[in-house]
């Protein structure tokens, strides 16, 4: 499973939706297209018991929302990577602003005030942190914000040197059971 982490107009989708074009043991899960979380994980679920890789491509914008996927992940015995993608705020407002038609709507003014709500919260996984990721790897930001099928094979060479993080399992956030607070009266 690959999980895409940045800001809005950092080109997420465009990445996963040539992945997706270009590798077809790669299906493509993105929340825009399916409307909620939810069938999100349906899909993805559904993908990998057919066998497919999945990309997931969301935001992926704190550890909570990428807790989800690492734990299908788990338990389904998959490695989980995680390809940031590491485009400045400035540029992402610059992709968002020549948008039109986007399937999120997040283009011009409305959409560079969605990008700076989202830039508050943006906390990306650490390698000393890594939440349960196999291989975590920075994306640079590519000259032209299309992306061809040698990005791809670029993006992928990129993460097939990372060094897999030993232990990757103990960093994953577990849930903690509620507690039961009686009133005292």
């Amino acid at each position: 499973m690959l999980v895409l982490v940045g800001l809005p107009g950092s080109g997420k989708s465009t990445f996963a939706m040539k992945l997706a074009a270009t590798k077809p043991e790669w299906k493509r899960v993105n929340q825009d297209d399916l409307g909620s979380r939810r069938a999100c994980e349906h899909a993805t679920k559904g993908h990998i018991a057919k066998g497919f890789n999945v990309v997931i491509d969301r935001s992926n914008f704190d550890p909570k929302q990428r807790k989800t996927w690492i734990d299908i992940a788990y338990q389904n015995n998959m490695a989980v990577d995680c390809i940031i993608f590491d485009v400045t705020v400035d540029e992402c407002a610059e992709r968002i602003n020549v948008r039109q038609n986007h399937p999120t709507q997040v283009e011009g003014h409305f959409g560079i005030q969605v990008l700076h709500r989202f830039v508050s919260n943006y906390t990306p996984p650490l390698l000393e942190n890594p939440e349960g990721f196999s291989r975590i790897v920075h994306l640079p930001p590519r000259p032209s914000p299309e992306c061809t099928a040698q990005d791809i094979e670029d993006a992928f060479n990129i993460l097939n040197i990372a060094t897999e993080i030993p232990d990757a399992a103990k960093y994953r956030i577990m849930d903690h059971p509620r507690q039961n607070h009686q009133t005292l009266r």
